[in-house]
C-alpha cells in the first residue's frame, strides 16, 4: 500500500487543497518516516519536530480557512544545512559551525515558507559542501537508499537520499561543480540547476562564489518545476541574481500529438561527456538518446572548443575562491575542520593571481565557444556521472580497465561544464545496473530557457519510467 510520503507533490497537492489530506497528517508520516529511515541513512543532521508540527498547524487553519497558498502550501520539505535557518542552526556540516544560529533565513526559506511549505530538517553534506560523496568525518556519512552500503553522491547527499527514502517530499541543495545532479543521479531522483543568479544565494554558505548554484532535488520532474517556481527570481538582496522573469515551469509540460520534441536539434557531443564511462551507463544513456529520436528530436554531433581546459580552469577557479573564503576562519579554527577537507582547502593558497585572473578569461572565451554551439542545437544530453553510485570510502575503483579515484569529479563526472558556463542543467533517472543502481541522464539547456529543460526532462521521464520502476529499497 502507497504511504503518503511516497507521493509527489502533484498528487498531494490536489488532496491538501481539497481537504481531503490534513498538513498535520501528512508531516507527522514524514517525521515517522525520518525516524523509521535514519538509523540507516544519516541524511539528516537536525530535525524540526516541534517546529515543523507548528507550521502544518498553520498550514492547515489556513487552508481550512480557504487560504490556500498553491501546491507546495503545506508540503513537508527538507534543506541542505547550507542554507540558513533563523533561530535553527546551519553546520555546513562542519565542527567548525556545529552550534551556529543564524538569526535570519535564507531567502529561498523564506519564499518556501511564504508558499506555505512545511520545513523538516536540515540535510547531511560533504563538509562546507566541498565534495562529491557525502563523506562527513564530523556527521557521519549520508548513505544510499538504493543500497546503504553505498554513496548517495555529494555535497547534496542528505537532500537526495531523504528525498529517495521519502523521509522528505523534495529538498533544496546546491551545486558548484554538479552537487545537485550528482547526487540526484546515484539515488535515481530529478536535481536541478537553473542558470547562474536563477536562484538566489542570500542566505546560503558559499563554496565558490562564481561558481555556486542553488536549486531543487525531487521525486519527479513536475515537482523540480514546481519547486522552481517558487524559489526563483530576482533577490535585491543578492547582487548576483538575475532579474530575468520566472515563468510557472509546470505550465511547460503541456503537449499536442506524439511527437513533443518534432523539430528539436538535441546534441551529442562524444568528446568529455561519452569518454571513459561504465557500459551500463553507456547503454543506458545512448538507449535514451534513441527515445528522443521517438519523439521527434534531431540528434546532432557537436564538439565543445578547448573542453578539457575549460574543466582544468573551472578547478583553478573554485580552489581559489574556497580559500578566499575559508583562509580567515582556518586561521582561528584549524582544528575542527576534517582532516580531509583542511588539506584540499590548503591547496588553494598556492595558486597565484595570474592564474586564477587566466582562468576567468578563459571562461569568458568559453562562454562564446558555447553561444556557438547552441547555434547548432537547442539541448544538451549526456550522462549526469560516468559511474554508478560506489561504496563509501572506497579507495579506487574499476573504470575503463583502470583503477582510478571515484571522488575525482573530472573522471567520474560530466557536471562541472555547466557550472562554468552558468547554463541550467537537470538530472534525471534514465534506467538501473544490474545490481539494482540508478543511471543519470543529464539535459543541459541555454540561460534561462529552464522550460524547455524541464519540458524534454519531463516528456523523456514519461517514456523512461514506463520501462522500469525505481523505487529506493529502504
Amino acid at each position: 500500500m502507497e504511504k503518503l510520503m511516497d507521493k509527489s507533490i502533484l498528487e498531494l497537492a490536489p488532496l491538501l487543497q481539497t481537504k481531503q489530506l490534513s498538513p498535520v497528517d501528512l508531516v507527522k508520516e514524514c517525521l515517522q518516516r525520518i525516524e523509521e529511515t535514519e538509523p540507516t541513512l544519516n541524511a539528516y543532521i537536525t530535525v524540526l519536530h516541534r517546529e515543523a508540527m507548528e507550521s502544518a498547524a498553520l498550514a492547515e487553519k489556513e487552508i481550512l480557512g480557504g487560504h490556500y497558498k498553491g501546491v507546495l502550501h503545506g508540503i513537508p520539505y527538507s534543506a541542505k544545512d547550507l542554507y540558513t535557518t533563523k533561530g535553527i542552526r546551519t553546520t555546513a556540516g562542519s565542527k567548525v559551525l556545529e552550534h551556529n544560529i543564524p538569526d535570519y533565513d535564507a531567502t529561498a526559506i523564506i519564499r518556501l515558507r511564504e508558499a506555505g511549505a512545511v520545513l523538516v530538517g536540515k540535510n547531511n553534506l560533504h563538509e562546507f559542501a566541498f565534495g562529491g560523496t557525502n563523506e562527513n568525518e564530523y556527521f557521519g556519512p549520508a548513505r544510499n537508499p538504493w543500497n546503504p552500503a553505498m554513496n548517495p553522491g555529494g555535497s547534496s547527499g542528505g537532500s537526495a537520499a531523504s528525498v529517495a527514502a521519502s523521509s522528505s517530499i523534495f529538498s533544496l541543495g546546491t551545486d558548484t561543480a554538479g552537487s545537485i545532479r550528482i547526487p540526484a543521479s546515484f539515488c535515481g531522483i530529478v536535481g536541478m540547476k537553473g542558470t547562474y543568479g536563477r536562484v538566489s544565494r542570500r542566505g546560503v554558505l558559499p563554496l565558490s562564489s562564481s561558481l555556486d548554484h542553488a536549486g531543487p532535488l525531487a521525486k519527479t520532474t513536475w515537482d523540480a518545476a514546481a519547486v522552481m517556481s517558487v524559489i526563483a527570481g530576482y533577490d535585491p538582496l543578492d547582487p548576483s541574481s538575475s532579474s530575468h522573469p520566472v515563468p510557472d515551469y509546470t505550465e511547460a509540460f503541456s503537449c499536442e500529438g506524439s511527437k513533443p520534441f518534432k523539430g528539436m536539434r538535441v546534441g551529442v557531443c562524444e568528446r568529455y561527456f561519452f569518454e571513459r564511462l561504465d557500459p551500463q551507463v553507456e547503454r543506458a544513456v545512448r538507449s535514451a538518446l534513441l527515445r528522443f529520436e521517438e519523439l521527434g528530436a534531431e540528434l546532432v554531433a557537436v564538439d565543445v572548443p578547448d573542453i578539457y581546459d575549460a574543466v582544468n580552469a573551472r578547478g583553478i577557479i573554485s580552489l581559489s575562491e574556497i580559500y578566499a573564503y575559508h583562509s580567515g576562519i582556518l586561521k582561528t579554527s584549524y582544528e575542527e575542520y576534517g582532516s580531509n577537507i583542511r588539506k584540499r582547502l590548503e591547496t588553494g593558497q598556492y595558486i597565484p593571481a595570474w592564474a586564477y585572473i587566466n582562468a576567468q578569461r578563459l571562461r569568458t572565451q568559453h562562454l562564446k565557444a558555447w553561444d556557438e554551439v547552441y547555434q547548432k542545437i537547442d539541448l544538451l544530453v549526456s550522462p549526469t556521472m560516468a559511474i554508478p553510485a560506489f561504496p563509501i570510502y572506497a579507495d579506487t575503483i574499476s573504470l575503463d580497465g583502470n583503477e582510478v579515484d571515484p571522488r575525482n569529479l573530472d573522471v567520474s563526472s560530466r557536471t562541472p561544464p555547466s557550472n562554468f558556463n552558468g547554463y541550467p542543467a537537470v538530472s534525471i533517472p534514465c534506467g538501473l545496473t544490474e545490481e539494482g543502481l540508478p543511471i543519470g541522464l543529464q539535459i543541459q539547456g541555454r540561460p534561462f530557457e529552464e522550460g524547455l529543460v524541464f519540458r524534454s526532462a519531463y516528456f523523456m521521464e514519461q517514456l523512461l519510467a514506463s520501462g522500469v520502476s525505481l523505487s529506493a529499497a529502504v
